[in-house]
């Protein structure tokens, strides 16, 4: 009972108070063309909407006044007409005639003879409900051509202005648009740029589109300076003053290297692509854009790093053979799935000799990763072929991991090593070579490894490994390795100037092979004087006259004589031992890198990889530069143009990488190089 009296009486206030708060939200409809937009919060409905414009284009209105505050819809007349015809069924014949002539003065379409016979059809049938929802019907449809051809007198004759009625604005959108001035293009299509080079010649750049202040649609910034989003070419040829003036006696090719991005590795580590949607990241797709950039650009040689075994083999070396390429494939060792490719064109040259490198070796500690590389020897095929000096080729790509730089010190000594060992096979048959290096280097500019490449030398004794290739900054470890001579062991075969060592030269060094090693006391003695054991540890404790003496020219005459007492071979040790372990790595070739580390026309930084942990660039090109010097070195490629990089701004405008236009994390690196026969070795430079 006192539930039913507290419901009866709640239930009405809880009404009002609704009501109430209704009316305080509610807000004026806006209505666009004659249709509701934007309700406020309290929009009308469509029936009522509707029934608003009839009424507002009632016999002597201009407009819907402040004193019309209930409005009869279309629907609420068609359902009257049903009831009062129903009602008075079969009464008032003049009536329905009147309202029959009011709507064939209205609507033409009432006035077809068509029409009339069916009209007059449904009169003489009694005048039944169904011929009045008919004529109601009518009605309707004509009350709503009246509200079209009206609407449109009304606003589109006040050309941009808006007209307010009861608090409700109402825009013209075609008023508005046809008001505003047109779009300011350029009169001349010097906004369009087209890049000019190799593969450019279907590309260009469009640019920004200035609409008004006044226009419906927001404005675009203006920019002036059109940013180009592909890679132009680099053209050198006429800027250098190196160039060759006889064309005949010089061979122009052009190399590529790229890291295309195994797909197994892709899937191993999703998270430096959570940036990337999936369908770019799809083998399918990104095939597609690797050989089409591939076909675009067409080098004469072909450096590919990442490879994936079965993919190559299925998919890619049947489009690069009917391309004209000869394939050269090394997978990785281990379970290791890619691999690296080396391409060249049948036409342009032939193979003299190649070497498969694998950098894992069973009796060395430090080499026990699977990086591989492959080194080739090709002679150019011209009408001087004779005339022109054969070029090695090597492509690699070293350990990616920045904590151990030694590793990648000892697999660059052994490309090296194979690359001398084919320029000397080229000298004894009295010729000259030159070189091309192309990879992952996984180390960044001005690095010491990229010195060492570079300038042919690099002090190591003491450098922390993670140093070496600059990926990572370790400096905040208290301790850390460092690079300490020897870096690898004599079994390798590979002297400390990137030289492969014969077996009567590493016994004739005194270096031992570690399977003769014995760690006895007449062995280590040996080692006593060696540079390592006298470097001073930072953390040893000073004993005077005893933890301050080093060997040498310190040692007070006593010392020296008992050290001699001791071991007459003193003098001798020391010599062997700083000819055994240098501190320093050499290497005999004269290399420069095609790429710079900043971007000449913005002075930014030049990326060649980008993903989720960063950006940086660790791909190169390196060739042989000309000697100076002695009579008859005086060789070297000439470098007349390149494939411009980008800047990690540029690459996170396009959605980083991989994309719809570049498929790797990486970006391909070309290079235009002339090669100067032997005849024209005395021509006249320009």
């Amino acid at each position: 009972m006192i539930a039913s009296v507290m419901f009866y009486a709640l239930y009405p206030l809880s009404r009002f108070f609704g009501r109430l708060s209704e009316l305080w939200r509610k807000a004026p409809c806006v209505y666009v063309n004659g249709k509701e937009v934007w309700d406020g919060g309290g929009a009308v409905s469509g029936a009522q909407q509707t029934g608003l414009s009839l009424q507002w284009h009632s016999a002597g209105d201009t407009g819907p006044g402040p004193d019309h505050a209930e409005t009869e819809s279309p629907q609420g007349a068609l359902e009257m007409a049903c009831m009062e015809t129903c009602v008075n069924d079969g009464n008032d014949e003049e009536a329905a005639s009147v309202r029959e002539e009011e709507a064939s003065a209205r609507d033409p379409v009432m006035n077809d003879p068509a029409f009339s016979r069916t009209e007059g059809q449904t009169h003489s049938d009694g005048h039944s409900c169904a011929h009045a929802v008919e004529m109601a019907a009518h009605a309707v449809y004509d009350a709503d051509r009246m509200m079209d051809s009206s609407l449109a007198d009304l606003y589109l004759g006040s050309g941009s202005e808006a007209l307010l009625h009861t608090g409700s604005p109402v825009y013209d959108l075609s008023a508005l648009l046809a008001d505003s001035p047109p779009v300011q293009t350029a009169a001349e299509p010097l906004g369009w740029h087209f890049p000019t080079g190799l593969g450019l010649s279907q590309m260009c750049c469009r640019p920004y589109v200035q609409f008004p202040d006044v226009s419906y649609y927001p404005a675009f910034q203006h920019n002036d300076s059109i940013e180009v989003t592909w890679r132009v070419w680099e053209d050198f040829s006429e800027s250098r003053t190196g160039a060759f003036v006889d064309a005949a006696d010089a061979f122009d090719f052009s190399i590529m290297s790229y890291n295309i991005l195994a797909q197994d590795l892709l899937e191993a580590n999703p998270g430096l692509y959570t940036h990337c949607p999936e369908e770019v990241l799809a083998w399918d797709a990104r095939l597609r854009t690797i050989l089409r950039e591939l076909q675009i650009w067409q080098p004469d040689i072909i450096c590919l790093q990442e490879v994936q075994e079965d993919h190559f083999h299925k998919q890619m070396y049947p489009v690069l053979a009917e391309m004209g390429y000869t394939c050269i494939y090394k997978r990785r060792t281990g379970s290791k799935t890619d691999g690296c490719v080396v391409c060249y064109s049948s036409e342009r040259f032939t193979q003299l000799s190649v070497k498969l490198l694998e950098f894992r070796r069973p009796d060395c500690e430090l080499l026990d990763r699977d990086n591989v590389a492959i080194v080739l020897l090709l002679q150019p095929l011209s009408a001087h072929t004779e005339a022109l000096s054969p070029v090695c080729v090597a492509n690699t790509h070293l350990l990616f991991n920045p904590r151990r730089g030694d590793v990648k010190l000892a697999q660059l000594a052994i490309v090296f090593a194979e690359i001398d060992a084919m320029i000397e096979k080229c000298r004894s048959e009295g010729r000259r070579c030159e070189v091309v290096l192309c990879g992952d280097f996984n180390a960044l500019p001005n690095s010491p490894l990229w010195r060492f490449v570079s300038s042919g030398q690099l002090y190591y004794h003491g450098l922390p490994t993670w140093m070496v290739s600059g990926q990572t900054d370790l400096s905040y470890k208290v301790h850390h390795p460092r690079l300490v001579a020897p870096l690898w062991p004599s079994s390798l075969g590979v002297s400390d100037r990137c030289q492969y060592q014969s077996e009567s030269q590493t016994a004739a060094s005194g270096i031992f092979p570690v399977c003769n090693r014995q760690y006895s006391h007449d062995s280590m003695l040996q080692l006593r004087y060696c540079p390592a054991a006298c470097v001073r540890p930072a953390d040893l404790e000073l004993i005077p006259g005893v933890t301050d003496k080093t060997p040498g020219d310190r040692l007070t005459p006593a010392a020296l004589e008992s050290a001699l007492s001791l071991d007459p071979t003193y003098p001798e040790d020391m010599e062997m031992f700083s000819r055994r372990f240098g501190l320093t790595l050499h290497h005999s070739l004269s290399l420069a890198s095609a790429y710079s580390e900043v971007r000449p026309d913005t002075q930014s930084p030049a990326v060649s990889t980008l993903n989720s942990d960063g950006a940086a660039m660790v791909d190169y090109i390196f060739y042989s530069t000309r000697r100076s010097g002695s009579a008859g070195e005086e060789g070297g490629l000439q470098m007349l143009g390149r494939l411009s990089l980008l800047s990690a701004a540029d690459l996170w405008c396009l959605k980083g990488l991989p994309n719809q236009t570049f498929p790797s994390d990486h970006l391909s690196l070309l290079v235009k190089l002339q090669l100067r026969s032997l005849s024209g070795s005395n021509s006249r430079l320009v």
